[in-house]
């Protein structure tokens, strides 16, 4: 009778542990998604490319931003616009995390978050030719939101850290 309850408990633990690891496997799988979003964001500055920083945008949602004490909504093409006046003219030197990203997950997997901080630097070509550096460092935080499978980019909040005092 001892070995059955015995059995009957050790394969009761091994069932409550393998119920387990695919919340897990999930919550890492969701993760790494997220993190492929923001490689992927890396990518598009390099190349200018706005329809891949817009490619997560559901075209029926309001993004939502805030930034610099405002909150702003827009929809997939006013960010459209915005990059592609943005991206006009300038070439990327860096994009680059200064730490690693720190992504969660919600418990079932429908929302995420991650907060990340990069060193931006890019040149910027004006229309009569001036070129000028620029570098800065941002933190932000973005929520997703994820349907059908496909997350989606829902909200930022961004900082940029202080410009270093001239001579």
């Amino acid at each position: 009778m001892e070995r059955i309850l015995l059995t009957v408990g050790i394969l009761a633990g091994l069932l409550g542990i393998a119920s387990h690891q695919p919340a897990h496997a999930d919550a890492d799988r969701a993760k790494a998604e997220l993190r492929a979003i923001h490689e992927a964001d890396r990518r598009a500055h390099f190349h200018r490319d706005v329809n891949a920083l817009v490619a997560t945008l559901p075209p029926d949602f309001r993004f939502v931003s805030v930034r610099d004490g405002k909150i702003q909504t827009q929809s997939a093409d006013d960010l459209r616009k915005r990059f592609t006046q943005y991206f006009q003219g300038t070439e990327f030197s860096a994009w680059d995390d200064l730490e690693p990203p720190i992504i969660q997950v919600s418990p079932d997997g429908q929302m995420g978050w991650m907060v990340v901080r990069v060193k931006i630097a890019y040149s910027k070509t004006d229309r009569a030719g001036k070129k000028t550096q620029e570098q800065s460092v941002i933190a932000w935080m973005s929520a997703y939101e994820k349907r059908d499978g496909k997350w989606f980019h829902a909200a930022n909040a961004s900082t940029f850290a202080p410009e270093p005092a001239g001579p």
